[in-house]
């Protein structure tokens, strides 16, 4: 690419196809070219182009205006650079992470961090720390190694956090415990905000459960670690759940119900708080209507609510909030 035009050509070329109207359109921005000497100059720009591998031609006939001689491109290519990908070499991997022996890693892989921390505090007593303190440690960013606990390999347990020393600090659940008497009963977890703090006031006064706790919505399933901590402080081996009388207000619930199992506790729904908004509130359409799963269907039976399949089949729901501080008093305990 000897001619000046020629590289002045190629900056203004976008990457991808430009046809042969704006390569014309181009040609004129960079280049003054003689009456009648254009078609030539630009086919001798784009050969020179094109012989630097820095664009490509139509390879079939009909991708080429043959109007007149030369006869030129109705588009060219601009190919983007193909980017050359560098790997760690030679690399002795601890112990922890001799699974990657048999692998290529990029040269910027997060795990040459981690193997450089696993060296230098080998000898050294790792004291147990929160995942966010140990990844600031190690990458001198605090959320690097949650994307990293992603990758297959914590998946498959080829590395486990307990060989970071490091642990994961459940969030903080949002409870209030029962008045005084009130300790050896169940507690209660709610599903939406708002009813979570209407039963949470009556149950100051009425003790009916030992403790009321927030379940997020449809983010129990997340705060299960979260509440954990609470039913051992009372020594809670089960857990009472009230959420809307809808498809997707009990499969919420039953995904949580799944988690607590996996930690050896029980979630089952407060039959009597369902049976307060069955009996005061009113059905309305529901967008979460059909059968339900198994799990679901399973925290159903155990609470012998067995009318609310029915309901569902009928794409039908009653909101929790039926249950306000008002008739919570009216009910008999």
């Amino acid at each position: 690419m000897r001619r000046p035009e020629t590289a002045r050509l190629l900056e203004s070329l976008a990457y991808g196809k430009t046809p042969l109207e704006r390569i014309w359109t181009v040609l004129s921005q960079v280049a003054t070219v003689p009456a009648g000497e254009q078609r030539s100059f630009l086919r001798s720009l784009l050969d020179a182009l094109k012989e630097a591998g820095c664009i490509d031609f139509p390879k079939m006939a009909a991708g080429w205006d043959a109007s007149a001689l030369p006869h030129l491109p109705k588009w060219i290519n601009r190919p983007r650079a193909k980017a050359v990908r560098e790997y760690a070499e030679d690399v002795i991997w601890s112990t922890e992470l001799g699974f990657l022996s048999s692998r290529k890693e990029p040269a910027g892989s997060p795990w040459l961090m981690v193997d450089r921390w696993l060296k230098e505090t080998r000898n050294e007593a790792r004291e147990p720390v929160p995942v966010r303190e140990r990844s600031l440690e190690i990458f001198g960013d605090e959320k690097m190694l949650d994307t990293l606990v992603c990758a297959q390999a914590f998946k498959s347990s080829l590395i486990t956090l307990a060989a970071l020393s490091c642990y994961y600090v459940p969030e903080p659940a949002a409870w209030e415990p029962g008045p005084a008497g009130s300790r050896s009963l169940p507690g209660l977890c709610i599903e939406n905000s708002t009813t979570y703090d209407v039963v949470k006031r009556f149950n100051r006064e009425a003790g009916v459960w030992g403790f009321v706790v927030y379940g997020r919505g449809n983010g129990f399933a997340s705060v299960v670690e979260g509440i954990l901590p609470v039913m051992a402080e009372f020594g809670h081996e089960r857990l009472l759940y009230f959420g809307d009388a809808d498809r997707e207000g009990l499969e919420i619930a039953a995904r949580g119900a799944a988690k607590f199992s996996e930690a050896g506790k029980e979630l089952v729904l407060d039959g009597r708080l369902y049976r307060l908004i069955l009996a005061c509130g009113k059905a309305a359409e529901s967008k979460t209507g059909g059968a339900l799963s198994p799990g679901a269907a399973d925290l159903l039976v155990k609470a012998g609510l067995h009318e609310l399949p029915a309901l569902f089949s009928r794409h039908l729901r009653v909101s929790q909030e039926w249950a306000g501080y008002r008739r919570l008093r009216e009910c008999a305990w």
